[in-house]
């Protein structure tokens, strides 16, 4: 079964492999020049952390090395298949339930013991990743202790919901999400897409802090001859070879891409595992798409570079780190015209944006099959883009976020000094308007 598969695949990861991972991704060079917040201790709620690998858990992590390494105490809260240790810091790891649609993810659970770490720890600052029942319990907690509460808004919830046939909850997940992260001092959202989607849904307090790329891991320079023969599998050296990387779930909606593996002269090569493998695998049969499993560290950074265009037709993504590490490996990207991936590309210039619909992917990709020329425009364009998001930028970013949550809290301290129930948890729009 699929479930046991990708869970026992993930439980048997060596936590040692965290570093190799992420490899230099995590060896962030704080900039001196950048003052830090007043925050010395900081508690991580993180939704999903290693041996999970996806947008909460990169930036889960990353955040944790980065406040490691500008000289911060950080106590993190995660499920319980996470290593107990990463460097000083110390996992709490709390109960986990595997959902059918989607093994290799856990919901963790709150339980009492949370209040006592939390407590003894005394942080200066709670910073939740892609909320959910962990996080809820970190929300309370900090505000009761009189603490800034920073959330991350990453996974559109009420989409799954829809996509996984329980569209009848989606309403609930969206008012309980927003619940929690108006309980928070600031919600970071990772695209202006996704500030707009929220804050349409009444969120406040909204920020925008987008995700950066490792420049060295993910660059053109890794191009391998042996590495484009390793994704081309047999077929032709000269196919314009098109790469997915993400998870092989219903949400993010492969299938859009069968007719492009139809193409003559194109190989479709999708990197990835999940739930959907075994279907994905019978829906392509009659094509010569090769998949490849998980590729993670240094692999994957020669599996983008060796590739020529990059693919991803995800309507559900607040950001799309996977689309930003293609673009900068020199990959033109093509995607969907849904969700926070669409702030990454821009039409015509670095990729193209379609329709949901598999004959318009097919169609862009033919474009730059029949036009090299333009292709290797849009491939230099596309790492251009990206070289205006190293992490050490968003990171310094982040220091100004911690900063004004401390100043929020110091406010709304003195005008709500006891907050009570549930009623009290919700803070106030301030007078700053949303950051965009």
């Amino acid at each position: 079964m699929p479930s046991r598969r990708l869970l026992k695949a993930l439980t048997s990861v060596d936590p040692q492999e965290i570093e190799r991972v992420f490899g230099n991704e995590y060896a962030l060079h704080p900039r001196p020049s950048v003052e830090l917040a007043p925050v010395r201790r900081v508690a991580i709620f993180a939704e999903a952390f290693f041996p999970k690998i996806d947008g909460v858990s990169k930036s889960a992590f990353l955040t944790l090395r980065y406040l490691q390494q500008t000289g911060r105490e950080v106590l993190v809260f995660a499920p319980d298949i996470s290593p107990d240790q990463v460097g000083p810091s110390r996992i709490i790891r709390c109960p986990s339930v595997g959902l059918p649609f989607a093994p290799e993810t856990r919901l963790a659970l709150p339980t009492p013991m949370i209040r006592h770490h939390l407590r003894e720890f005394k942080p200066d600052l709670v910073h939740l990743f892609s909320p959910a029942l962990l996080s809820a319990r970190g929300m309370a907690l900090g505000r009761r202790m009189h603490v800034p509460v920073v959330a991350n808004y990453q996974t559109d919830l009420p989409a799954y919901a829809r996509h996984y046939g329980f569209g009848y909850l989606a309403n609930l997940i969206r008012n309980s999400l927003r619940y929690v992260h108006n309980g928070c001092h600031l919600t970071l959202a990772p695209s202006q897409f996704t500030l707009n989607q929220i804050r349409d849904q009444g969120y406040r307090r909204l920020r925008i802090w987008p995700r950066g790329v490792d420049l060295d891991r993910f660059n053109p320079g890794h191009r391998r001859a042996e590495w484009r023969q390793r994704l081309l599998n047999g077929r032709p050296d000269n196919s314009l070879l098109c790469i997915y990387v993400g998870r092989l779930a219903t949400e993010k909606r492969i299938e859009l891409l069968v007719e492009t593996a139809k193409l003559p002269g194109v190989a479709l090569t999708i990197i990835g595992d999940g739930a959907e493998r075994a279907r994905l695998e019978k829906q392509f049969a009659d094509t010569d798409t090769y998949f490849t499993g998980y590729l993670t560290g240094d692999d994957l950074g020669n599996a983008y570079a060796s590739g020529d265009v990059f693919m991803f037709p995800s309507p559900t993504e607040t950001f799309g780190q996977v689309v930003q590490e293609a673009m900068a490996s020199g990959l033109p990207a093509i995607i969907i015209n849904q969700g926070g991936i669409i702030d990454l590309v821009a039409d015509g210039e670095t990729g193209f944006i379609c329709h949901d619909d598999p004959q318009a992917f097919a169609q862009a990709v033919q474009k730059l099959r029949d036009d090299p020329a333009l292709r290797q425009q849009m491939a230099e364009n596309a790492r251009a883009k990206t070289l205006r998001y190293p992490w050490e930028n968003i990171m310094a970013q982040l220091e100004d976020y911690y900063r004004e949550a401390v100043d929020l809290n110091q406010r709304f301290n003195r005008v709500y000094p006891r907050p009570r129930f549930w009623r009290r948890r919700q803070l106030p729009e301030t007078s700053q308007q949303h950051s965009s």
